[in-house]
């Protein structure tokens, strides 16, 4: 992200996210169905407010200018929006919400990961600016649910989460969860239902969105996960669009998807060739969209490695423990008889790996002591760069999990030799 004269990087960011935030708070004002109109209005001038805020005085931004920006073809655009002192090349060409008023999954990534930067900048004094925040679903933020589960079942309780997005309203008690995070599953949202019906992605289990378009004379619905990759693996269906309400439309698959075999099958948890079943939504709640993405989405890689890794030691000295005291870091190996463990990682699926390597530098590396940072395998692009940054901050290295995975093995074969 390149600096605007006067600014510093941090300004430019707080910036940025304010702006994003506007259209969270007009997303939220759409969206949400126990807004009356005039509400529904106090929260839209609200947003403009956080807008004309963030882009400073002397800059105006009509009211219907935004409400021209929230559906439709230029629905999240900020092209011709923004005065020339903000630096909005990282979002250039993103579009903050869709054309049914949801917010895209870059949009939503850019304003949380924002978050967690502007947080450790305040920590470490670095940004003493007002940051705002409207009342949408900061109580669903990571350090909230991270907060409802801690305790001597952090590990069982954190592992109910991710294996469990979505559940049928008569069992969530059955999961045995703090009454503070039964508080995370809400209703399934109305973008992921057609006709009462929703579907659950091969991959998380999350509801799938839900549109519809009209080609020629035939109206096509298409579904699809809200996390890109997995919808790049599969997870990406249409279907014809009926009269008929009672009976589910059946999917199908928009491409053929297509597991990996060799080195990167063993942790794989993108889509597999199985194409979901229709679920009644009034039966159903789910996890709301943030627990989703920054619990459940990072969760599933980081199980898969706990237990490879677990399955590739059994016999031998070495056990892997899966966020340890309390999350102190993500993964960790130790050896019977030996107090200090080894191989101290933290897991990290950002989708803007600026936001990253900002947050690495205000916290000085990582804050657990990790010495190893590792990302999904289909984030291999972001290595390198995060490499650079860990070593200044004297952690080991970056890499990828699958490379993680091998390193620690080949390190027991040679310990045991």
């Amino acid at each position: 992200m390149k600096q605007a004269e006067g600014t510093t990087d941090i300004q430019q960011t707080h910036s940025l996210l304010e702006i994003v935030k506007a259209f969270a708070v007009c997303e939220h004002a759409m969206a949400n169905e126990e807004l009356d109109g005039p509400r529904r209005l106090d929260r839209l001038m609200e947003a403009h407010g956080i807008l004309m805020a963030a882009c400073g005085p002397g800059h105006l931004i009509p009211f219907d200018e935004l409400m021209g920006r929230l559906t439709g073809d230029r629905a999240g655009s900020l092209e011709g929006l923004l005065p020339d002192w903000i630096d909005s090349e990282a979002l250039a060409g993103v579009r903050l919400m869709d054309s049914e008023g949801v917010a895209t999954e870059e949009g939503f990534d850019f304003r949380h990961e924002a978050q967690r930067v502007m947080r450790a900048a305040q920590k470490v004094g670095k940004f003493a600016g007002q940051v705002t925040k409207p009342k949408l679903d900061d109580e669903y933020s990571q350090e909230a649910v991270f907060s409802s589960i801690k305790g001597p079942f952090y590990e069982r309780h954190r592992t109910t989460l991710v294996e469990n997005p979505t559940v049928p309203s008569g069992n969530l008690a059955e999961l045995n969860l703090p009454s503070r995070a039964n508080d995370f599953y809400k209703p399934i949202p109305q973008y992921a239902q057609h006709n009462g019906w929703w579907w659950p992605c091969p991959a998380c289990k999350w509801p799938m969105k839900v549109a519809a378009s009209r080609t020629g004379g035939r109206t096509r619905g298409r579904v699809r996960c809200l996390y890109p990759w997995h919808e790049e693996t599969g997870a990406s269906y249409e279907f014809v669009v009926t009269a008929r309400k009672k009976t589910a439309p059946v999917l199908s698959p928009t491409f053929e998807c297509r597991v990996p075999s060799g080195r990167f099958a063993r942790l794989w948890t993108g889509a597999v060739p199985r194409v979901p079943e229709a679920k009644p939504a009034a039966e159903y709640v789910a996890l709301v969209r943030p627990v989703w993405r920054y619990t459940v989405i990072p969760g599933l890689p980081e199980l898969a490695l706990h237990r490879a890794a677990a399955a590739a030691l059994e016999g031998t000295a070495w056990e892997s423990h899966l966020w340890p005291n309390g999350d102190q870091c993500d993964l960790w190996i130790t050896r019977e008889g030996r107090e200090k463990p080894r191989f101290p990682a933290d897991f990290k699926d950002y989708t803007w790996p600026n936001h990253l390597v900002n947050k690495l530098h205000m916290d000085g590396g990582d804050q657990g002591g990790a010495e190893y940072l590792v990302v999904p395998d289909h984030r291999q692009d972001q290595v390198d760069q995060l490499d650079a940054v860990c070593r200044i901050h004297r952690m080991k290295a970056a890499m990828t999990a699958t490379d993680y995975l091998e390193m620690v093995i080949g390190q027991v074969k040679e310990d045991r030799a």
